[in-house]
């Protein structure tokens, strides 16, 4: 996500306050109204422009752990993953494309092993 600059914030701030409407400015600027609403909010709050960061927590999952889970639980569907973890189920898969593990199943190998093994396909 791009912020826009504190000098950009400032002129549309300062040309809003000139009297012009929300419309006008957002036209003029080609600035959407609900950020400049935003701004004029933050501006009543902080009484700034700066935008403001929230900083991202760490990972929830530890490399070695996942790594170690995935190792024992093979076949763990994401959502079992993510409830081990206490995470959502997209920072698992996150987390799992992160380390390049895949769950992709070569069905033409699971095939080949079961004619080969003379047992039915379709008994689980």
């Amino acid at each position: 996500m791009n912020a826009y600059g504190i000098d950009l914030r400032t002129r549309v701030i300062n040309y809003l306050d000139e009297g012009h409407t929300y419309k006008t400015t957002s036209d003029l600027f080609n600035v959407a109204i609900r950020t400049i609403s935003n701004w004029v909010s933050l501006r009543k709050e902080t009484g700034s422009l700066k935008a403001t960061f929230v900083p991202r927590s760490p990972h929830k999952l530890k490399d070695d752990d996942l790594l170690e889970y995935v190792k024992k639980n093979p076949d763990a569907y994401l959502r079992e993953i993510a409830t081990h973890f206490n995470c959502r189920i997209s920072s698992a898969h996150d987390a799992l494309k992160r380390l390049n593990v895949t769950y992709k199943k070569n069905r033409r190998f699971i095939k080949r092993e079961t004619k080969r093994s003379g047992k039915d396909s379709s008994i689980s």
